[in-house]
């Protein structure tokens, strides 16, 4: 091919030949224009950019073959996380290439493992990859692709909680805190506190997490605290009963002050089962669930203390924002993750499983679906923690230059102490010798004869200059007697409740801040009103160690006025540490015990709940330019309230139904009487426009469900008199098939849309 004397051959017209063409001519054009080059040199390298192979980000997740019902932890990541892909792309993508998610299964396979790891390395669209916990897997799964994964300098943010395993690959991080840095500070200033000298230690043979756990108390309270170290060799997940039995006969010798449980799975309760037969139960500190300990009859199947770390939440406490999502999600349903049946389960065969009844509706707020919330959230996070790390890389860079910047951003921007990425699911930096999450772990404990899991009495966190520092437990609880004097333009209400909490650590009620309390403009001061009704020591009528104090107050909420009036509101009193030297974490009684009984006006209480939230407060020095992020809890206690609809419904709904009834009755008057039809049509019309005038004004920023109530009733009545008008036209009336079409229109459509409009209020009202 010729063209201007040129002979130009067909590769030249290839496609990433003519994107280069493109480029090079508007660069031209842009030095050709002055002024405007900068943005039009950036238009073009996001042009280009758009049209570049998507990035790659592979979920290294875990499922379970031997439930019942698969758990739903698949379901909730793929569910999420593509949440998240759609969000990333809509909002530029990863650098302005579009970003793929997929989901790799190892289904607890360590060579399965090892070949999503060794596949997603080996692509070069590969931009990041998140997920894999569990510690034994990932080291078979580093070990496959060491040389590899260290070459590819991939970003991959990883929940694996034994940090040495990532210790020689700079660039992987994990949500998991670092054994080092914020596990065992915290363990060693327990058993300091709780003065256990003597530690023994139980644990599991070739299990990766168990035997770093081992290793490492070792390490930080010395070789002469341990008196004893076992581990146990499992097989098909059982331990040998005789392997079980010499154990406690030599610990029984030993007689530690407390002994460290980590086996995984039903075997540890099985340990325990044979500790207890033994006679000999001292306090424990143990991995897994603590929930699995509790009897059905309530109390805990081990006659002792039992301790353990926890990161993901209080007990009896929700997340705020994950409830929060929960609350305002116009389809709830989406967050329910139920599995599908599991046929492979050995419980179908042995009749220990159960067909699920699927009439009842499924709870969100269960265990097993906040459960699979909360990971479907950490990925999520995690997804979103790299695109946030590559907002700002060029467009123009290449997938190497790409891995290299989200990793230095990682280790930078997000360092502990200094900056902060706030997740659905929490807050993440990261420690930058280990690489690890800064998340300070809590104690929890299931207190013998309690039967409830609990935080402990005293709690650690780690400050700026690593020191390790004690704050109290706050046992508390707030009972709402009475709200009234809702005001959803003020956004306030006020409210009498009784504050109760334990004062044995020495706690009052002016270490507490009423965060969300409202501030007077005037007196610049919160409107609260505080009486003491004991003061915690010996009485006949109230517990001893009990400080009760009855108060009265202003405070602030968010109304969520989507569905108004037929809305459930969410109502808060917030409290949080008064000062920063007397930090306290919240611990309130478990749900069944809390009276739920309260007067609102206006209003119908639904439910009752307490949440917690992780909050920050970001400083940036002037003068030395270094930033700080301080981390602290607060915690809400939160009633769910349903308004009452029965004066909408005489005051708005019944009158519109008049309305739309006189309207659609003047249809049947006889044409020769047009103007008294459109008279009685028009009328109703404007009736409908005063009626929505005449009620109080809601500062909404978004159409309620009375807004949309009302637009139909102005669509419906619109319908009716545009078809009145089109029956008497003079070019239609003499075509009897178009009059008789819209005489059968009045007739039909008009009863059709106020019946499906009638039926989608009902929905509002009885949601």
């Amino acid at each position: 091919m010729t063209f201007a004397g040129f002979k130009l051959s067909p590769g030249l017209f290839s496609r990433n030949a003519v994107r280069r063409l493109a480029a090079a001519a508007t660069t031209l054009a842009v030095l050709c224009v002055g002024p405007s080059a900068p943005a039009a040199v950036q238009a073009a390298e996001d042009a280009e950019a758009a049209q570049r192979p998507p990035v790659v980000l592979p979920i290294f997740a875990t499922s379970k073959s031997d439930d019942c019902y698969d758990s739903g932890l698949i379901t909730a990541i793929k569910r999420i996380a593509s949440l998240s892909q759609n969000f990333i792309n809509r909002t530029g993508g990863i650098a302005g290439r579009q970003l793929i998610v997929n989901v790799l299964d190892d289904k607890r396979d360590p060579q399965k493992a090892a070949a999503n790891l060794s596949s997603a390395v080996a692509d070069p669209q590969t931009i990041a990859m998140v997920g894999m916990m569990n510690a034994t897997r990932a080291k078979a799964a580093f070990d496959a692709s060491s040389k590899n994964l260290k070459a590819a300098n991939i970003p991959f943010i990883s929940d694996i909680s034994v940090s040495k395993i990532i210790a020689d690959y700079p660039s992987v991080f994990t949500t998991r805190p670092s054994e080092d840095e914020e596990r065992m500070p915290v363990i060693a200033a327990f058993l300091k506190e709780m003065k256990f000298d003597h530690v023994a230690f139980v644990g599991e043979q070739d299990n990766v997490a168990s035997g770093n756990l081992g290793d490492a108390l070792k390490q930080v309270l010395g070789a002469n605290a341990i008196v004893a170290d076992h581990r146990l060799i499992l097989k098909d997940s059982k331990p040998d009963a005789t392997a079980v039995a010499a154990m406690i006969e030599d610990l029984k010798a030993k007689n530690p002050g407390i002994v460290f449980l980590s086996i995984s799975g039903d075997a540890r309760n099985d340990v325990l089962s044979q500790f207890k037969a033994a006679g000999f139960t001292p306090p424990m500190f143990a991995t897994g669930r603590l929930e699995t300990l509790v009897s059905k009859s309530g109390g805990s199947i081990y006659p002792n203390d039992v301790y353990q770390l926890a990161w993901d939440g209080f007990p009896e406490v929700y997340s705020e924002r994950l409830r929060d999502l929960l609350l305002t999600s116009i389809h709830p349903e989406y967050w329910v993750f139920q599995g599908e049946k599991n046929d492979a389960a050995p419980g179908w065969k042995d009749g220990t499983c159960k067909v699920r009844d699927d009439d009842v509706p499924p709870d969100p707020l269960n265990a097993d679906n906040m459960r699979a919330l909360q990971t479907g959230m950490r990925y999520a996070d995690m997804i979103r923690l790299i695109a946030d790390a590559a907002r700002s890389a060029p467009a123009s860079a290449s997938i190497t230059d790409l891995r290299d910047f989200i990793v230095t951003e990682l280790g930078t921007t997000y360092a502990a102490g200094k900056g902060m990425f706030k997740g659905r699911f929490g807050d993440w930096s990261f420690r930058p010798s280990s690489r690890a999450a800064a998340r300070a772990p809590l104690l929890v404990t299931l207190p013998h004869g309690v039967g409830q899991p609990q935080l402990a009495p005293v709690q650690f966190l780690r400050l700026r200059n690593d020191a390790i520092r004690r704050i109290d437990t706050l046992y508390a609880d707030i009972d709402l007697i009475h709200a009234d004097r809702i005001d959803d333009n003020d956004q306030t209400f006020l409210a009498d409740f009784y504050l109760s909490m334990n004062d044995k650590n020495g706690a009052s009620i002016d270490q507490i801040e009423f965060s969300n309390a409202y501030l007077d403009p005037g007196s610049n001061s919160r409107e609260i009103t505080i009486r003491p009704i004991h003061d915690g020591g010996k009485s006949d009528a109230y517990p001893d160690h009990m400080k009760i104090y009855q108060v009265t107050g202003k405070f602030l909420y968010s109304p969520n006025l989507r569905n108004y009036p037929f809305d459930t509101q969410r109502f808060s009193i917030d409290i949080q540490p008064k000062h920063g030297s007397a930090a306290f974490i919240v611990q309130p009684p478990p749900r069944n015990l809390r009276d739920k009984s309260v007067s609102v006006d206006g209003w119908d209480p639904k439910d009752q709940y307490v949440s917690f939230d992780e909050d920050f407060v970001r400083t940036v020095d002037a003068q030395t330019l270094e930033p700080s992020v301080v981390p602290f809890y607060k915690a809400s206690f939160v009633w769910l309230m349903k308004r009452q609809t029965t004066d909408y419904f005489l005051r708005v709904v019944v009158p519109l139904g008049f309305i739309l009834f006189i309207a659609y009755l003047s249809i049947f008057i006889s044409t020769h009487h047009f103007e008294a039809i459109v008279t009685i049509q028009v009328t109703a019309l404007l009736s409908a426009v005063a009626l929505y005038l005449a009620l109080p004004k809601l500062d909404a920023n978004i159409e309620t469900l009375s807004d949309r109530l009302f637009l139909f009733t102005y669509l419906v009545l619109s319908i009716i008199i545009a078809i009145t008008i089109a029956r008497v036209n003079r070019r239609i009336e003499p075509i009897g098939w178009l009059r008789k079409s819209l005489a059968f229109l009045h007739i039909a459509l008009v009863p059709a849309m106020a019946g499906v409009m009638a039926y989608y209020v009902y929905l509002a009202s009885t949601a």
